[in-house]
């Protein structure tokens, strides 16, 4: 009995042993993911090896993951990357690690030691310059565009010069960090100035919706807020001038599949030198408004898109630059060209103005490679009854336009439901041009009439612009555009009664009509 007992004890003894002995000789696989200390950012590229073995170092991948195949347990491996501490881990099976790596000691500019070090990847997406953490919670780019305009006028054109210039010279970086806040800045330094254009900060919330303030268009007229470089013309139409454009406010935004909202609060432009002055030595407000914009999209398929959208806004007057007077409203906008500098439709300042009323209208249609637009903007400005005569308490601007789109080649239009606009084009061919046609027709009338009355109270004048655009995009970052347009105005488009528009004629010519042929070479990056 005791032998057997003693056999059996021998033969469990004998198992374990070769069981460990086995085990130390038998390997496998060790695989893991690397983190910086405290960061959900992967480290890629760093390099893992094992102590005193002859196995070849592997390095993550994009993800932070690397996988190594062991002869035998337990090992050492040690994890390596520029910048960072050796970290050394004992294995003794298999297993799936999570490895994190401190940075080494640095300092910044200002000698304070940097406690979060994130590597970026860089990349060309579509040609823009993009610096981004693995998930995405860091992101930098660049948003710039150069644009040189030329242009030649003919016919009824008061002396026009023809002549070229850099439409616009900008410079654009913009971020995400920590996955949720962002940020941008944006200059314009055209016609040999700094000119501020966006300039905010922005919280951006799970289920698509974010909070932004600092300097940006208010959300008014998809024509006025989507991006020049998106533009099927070489200008927009002369009644998006009405649209209220870049001012001080915090707005807020929220979209879905169907469906975009936003609304604002905003104040004035940023103030320069002669605002300022003003605020200063009369005391004026900065002025406030209220402005928002929905957009719903009841046909929205991959090649098909049906948008309708509506804006408002109420506006009080903004602070005017030393000189001009107070409580005043004025509209006034080239005749859809950058190089001819003069305004025909202007109605100068509309004293003793209360507050402005402005409403939108917008419709467009896409599908594939054919698209139509068109959108409706008024106003009403309600001014001092006390002050005015009869019949003069109120002022009016409105127009509209329509246009159609066709690209001809290698691309489809695309839409953006996150700012409810239409954005880049996809090609359907990266390699290959993309040539594209489109015509346009504009109104607009600045012209406020007491009732039964021929002859307006304020002359602003009306104007009618047809205009036929050929376009050819290079790439993403190329494109020439070339554009003819024929301008119609009527006799109460005087420039404020600096041209001489016939007035005095009950019938005949009433109106300084003249075509133009504009260019452009475009280039963003």
């Amino acid at each position: 009995m005791k032998k057997n007992l003693l056999k059996i004890i021998l033969g469990f003894a004998l198992t374990f042993v070769s069981c460990n002995f086995l085990s130390a000789q038998n390997g496998g696989t060790i695989t893991g993911t690397v983190f910086p200390a405290g960061m959900q950012t992967p480290v890629k590229d760093a390099v893992i090896t094992v102590k005193g073995g002859d196995l070849s170092p592997v390095h993550t991948d994009i993800n932070g993951f690397f996988k190594l195949n062991v002869k035998s347990f337990p090992v050492v491996i040690e994890i390596s990357k520029p910048g960072y501490k050796k970290e050394s881990v004992t294995v003794e099976k298999e297993s799936n690690l999570t490895v994190h790596l401190f940075g080494k000691t640095v300092k910044n500019d200002y000698g304070k030691t940097v406690a979060l070090r994130v590597s970026l990847n860089t990349e060309s997406r579509d040609g823009i310059l993009m610096f981004s953490t693995p998930d995405n919670r860091f992101k930098y780019w660049f948003d710039n565009r150069v644009y040189f305009d030329g242009a030649a006028y003919f016919g009824d054109n008061e002396n026009i010069g023809n002549g070229v210039n850099i439409r616009r010279m900008r410079f654009a970086m913009k971020t995400i960090l920590w996955g949720h806040w962002g940020g941008e800045i944006d200059f314009d330094f055209a016609y040999n100035e700094v000119d501020i254009k966006d300039a905010f900060v922005r919280y951006i919330g799970e289920n698509n919706w974010q909070i932004k303030a600092g300097n940006f268009k208010e959300p008014f007229s998809m024509e006025e807020t989507t991006t020049s470089r998106y533009l099927t013309f070489i200008e927009r139409p002369m009644i998006t001038k009405l649209a209220p454009s870049r001012h001080l406010g915090v707005s807020f935004r929220k979209f879905g599949h169907r469906y975009f909202v936003e609304t604002g609060l905003f104040s004035s432009e940023i103030a320069n030198d002669l605002m300022q002055d003003q605020n200063k030595k009369q005391g004026t407000s900065a002025g406030w408004s209220a402005t928002g914009r929905v957009a719903y999209t009841p046909v929205k398929t991959h090649d098909m898109v049906l948008h309708l959208g509506v804006a408002g806004s109420y506006r009080t007057p903004k602070i005017p630059e030393l000189g001009d007077p107070v409580n005043s409203f004025r509209f006034s906008s080239r005749s859809e060209t950058s190089i001819n500098r003069k305004k025909y439709v202007d109605t100068d300042d509309i004293t003793d103005s209360k507050s402005m009323v402005l409403y939108g209208f917008e419709t467009a249609f896409a599908y594939k490679n054919f698209k139509i637009a068109g959108e409706y903007i008024g106003s009403q400005i309600q001014r001092d009854e006390t002050k005015t005569a009869e019949g003069e308490d109120k002022a009016y601007v409105k127009g509209f336009f329509l246009y159609g789109g066709w690209l001809i080649t290698n691309a489809d239009y695309y839409y953006n439901m996150a700012e409810a606009e239409f954005s880049q084009i996809n090609f359907r061919n990266y390699k290959k041009g993309v040539l594209e046609f489109a015509l346009r027709y504009s109104f607009t009338d600045a012209n406020s009439f007491k009732e039964g009355s021929d002859i307006p109270y304020i002359q602003g004048g009306a104007c009618e612009i047809y205009t036929a655009a050929l376009n050819y995009y290079f790439n993403y970052n190329v494109k020439m555009m070339l554009g003819y347009s024929y301008v119609n105005n009527d006799r109460w488009a005087d420039g404020k009664g600096k041209y001489d528009t016939y007035k005095d004629l009950p019938t005949g010519k009433a109106g300084i009509d003249f075509g133009m042929l504009q260019a452009r070479i475009e280039i963003d990056f």
